[in-house]
C-alpha cells in the first residue's frame, strides 16, 4: 500500500474491471426482476409456459455470471494463494 490507501501497481483497469463485475452481477437481478417481461405463457419448450423455462434457464446463467464477476475481480498477476486473514 502507498501512503495514499492505493495499492501500489493498481491502475485505472481495476475500476473498469469492477464495473464489469458489478454489470455481471446486475444483469441477472434486472432480468429476473423485471416480471413484465417474461410473464407469459408463450413461447412453450417441450409443454413447459415461457415464464418458468425463462426463469430456470436463468439458474446456469447465473453462475456463469458469478464466476465471470469472481475472475474479474481477482488480484491482477498473483499466483500466490491468500490465506483467510488477508
Amino acid at each position: 500500500m502507498t501512503g495514499n490507501g492505493r495499492r501500489a501497481g493498481s491502475g485505472g483497469g481495476t475500476a473498469v474491471r469492477r464495473g464489469a463485475a458489478g454489470v455481471c452481477l446486475l444483469a441477472p437481478v434486472v432480468a429476473l426482476l423485471w416480471v413484465p417481461w417474461y410473464a407469459r405463457e408463450l413461447p412453450r419448450l417441450a409443454g413447459v409456459p415461457f415464464f418458468y423455462w425463462y426463469q430456470l434457464a436463468w439458474v446456469p446463467l447465473c453462475a456463469l455470471a458469478m464466476f465471470a464477476a469472481h475472475r474479474l475481480t481477482r488480484r491482477a498477476g498473483s499466483g500466490e494463494r491468500r490465506g483467510p486473514d488477508r
